[in-house]
This record gives structure tokens, C-alpha cells and sequence, in this order.
């Protein structure tokens, strides 16, 4: 198979779905359209910005926000695939550093190279659940109640998430080696940690998370619907074939 010919492929997609993105949020030069400063108490500090979006707006980014996160995670694995790195030691910290804080420095966001693991309700495990106490009846048309959700649906949206999620999902696509190293040393690092002796404790093995990854659509909504599944398929076989190259 021809690995550089499936990265290089759905990289090119993923570049143009993470543009889309950035235009939809209106994002030019790293600034926001819908940015504003955030509230404080008016001091000479350089105050942290607030990035605001049209409900409607941020609902339509988070569709394929989701799904685009998911194909690049395994557009890194198969970008990973074969390379072995040992784990870094970790640095002690020295004397006097300890309550350093670093949270007024500007540093670019990780991409975050795992899946998240899916959340279950407790009440979907109780064994006195009863589905039928949670059908909700047919709501009756209410012009009041269509107009303040037609208006709710421009109410702005703290939307400072998005852009630091864009922001990293660029910046990993821009240098997907780096991301490759990233994640060859996480694995390291998971695979010292089985072979020392040591009481167990629950940890992750794989990046992948069980069942469908993340925003994982059956019908395709958007052409990263179509992207993710690629790659999923691709990422998978990766995982199973050594790379002789």
C-alpha cells in the first residue's frame, strides 16, 4: 500500500475542511470577527480576548469540528506508523520553580492526540430506569415559544474553544511529523509503564477509543464525513502491518 499516497491525499482534504472552518468562524489573521474584549477590571494588563459566535453559527462549526478532529488523530497515527521513539525522562523541578505559573505566556495549543473516552448517564445503568418516565409528549405549536427560540438562535455564544481547537487543528496539519514524534513518544511512554513492575492502574493502551470514533456519522453529513471514515479504515490497518520501508 501506498502510505505517503493516503496522507498526502486526505491531508490535502483535511487542509481544506480546516479552512472551511476558519471561514465560517470568520477568523482572518488569527482575529476573530466576533471578538471582544473580556470583562475585567479595567487595569492597565493586557486583558485576555472573549471570542463570541451566533449560537446558530457555533452549532454549525461544532458538526464538523468533531469529525475533523477525529480524521486528524488518525491521520497521525498512520503518519506514526513504524516510527519507534524512546520515552523522554522526565525533568525534575528545581528549587524556587515550583509555584512558577505560566498561564500569562501565549504558547500554541497541543492537539490533543487521544480519543476521548465516551460518557455514559448513571441512570442508563440503574436497574429501576424506566424509559417510558422519560418520553416527553408532543408540544403543541406556541408562536411565543418558535419566536424566542428563532431569536435564541442568534443569542451570542462564548465560542473561545472553537478557535483554540481551529488553532491547534492547523497547526498540527502544518507540521504532522512533529505530531508523529508526539504520539511515538506517548506510546513509549505507555509501553514503559506495562513493563515496570508496579501496582496496576487503569491506563490507555491505544489512541483509539472502542467503537465509532468521535463524530463519527453513519450518513454522510459533510465531506469530512466521508474523510474520517478513510482514515479510520487506513489508521486501523496501520496498526496491523509493521512498516517494511
Amino acid at each position: 500500500m501506498d502510505w505517503n499516497l493516503v496522507i498526502n491525499h486526505n491531508h490535502a482534504l483535511l487542509l481544506r475542511i480546516v479552512a472551511e472552518l476558519f471561514a465560517m468562524a470568520r477568523i482572518v489573521d488569527g482575529a476573530a470577527a466576533f471578538a471582544t474584549p473580556a470583562s475585567g477590571s479595567g487595569g492597565p494588563e493586557v486583558q485576555r480576548p472573549s471570542f463570541i459566535l451566533p449560537r446558530h453559527l457555533y452549532n454549525a462549526i461544532m458538526l464538523i469540528l468533531r469529525p475533523a478532529e477525529s480524521a486528524i488523530r488518525r491521520l497521525i497515527i498512520i503518519a506514526a506508523r513504524g516510527l519507534f521513539l524512546k520515552a523522554r525522562a522526565s525533568h525534575p523541578i528545581l528549587a524556587g520553580l515550583a509555584s512558577f505559573s505560566g498561564a500569562g505566556l501565549k504558547r500554541a495549543p497541543a492537539f490533543p492526540l487521544i480519543d476521548p473516552l465516551k460518557q455514559f448517564r448513571s441512570d442508563v445503568w440503574n436497574q429501576d430506569f424506566d424509559p417510558a418516565s422519560h418520553i416527553q409528549p408532543a408540544e403543541v405549536f406556541n408562536p411565543a415559544l418558535a419566536y424566542q427560540r428563532a431569536l435564541s438562535a442568534e443569542a451570542p455564544v462564548d465560542a473561545t474553544l472553537i478557535f483554540n481547537r481551529l488553532r491547534a487543528m492547523r497547526l498540527a496539519l502544518n507540521d504532522l511529523p512533529r505530531q508523529a514524534r508526539r504520539l511515538a513518544r506517548w506510546q513509549a511512554r505507555q509501553n514503559l509503564a506495562l513493563a515496570v513492575k508496579a501496582p496496576f492502574r487503569p491506563m490507555r493502551l491505544s489512541p483509539f477509543r472502542p467503537g465509532p470514533p468521535p463524530g463519527y456519522r453513519r450518513k454522510d453529513l459533510h465531506q469530512v464525513d466521508a474523510v474520517l471514515k478513510d482514515v479510520h479504515y487506513f489508521a486501523q490497518e496501520a496498526c496491523k502491518t509493521p512498516n517494511t520501508s
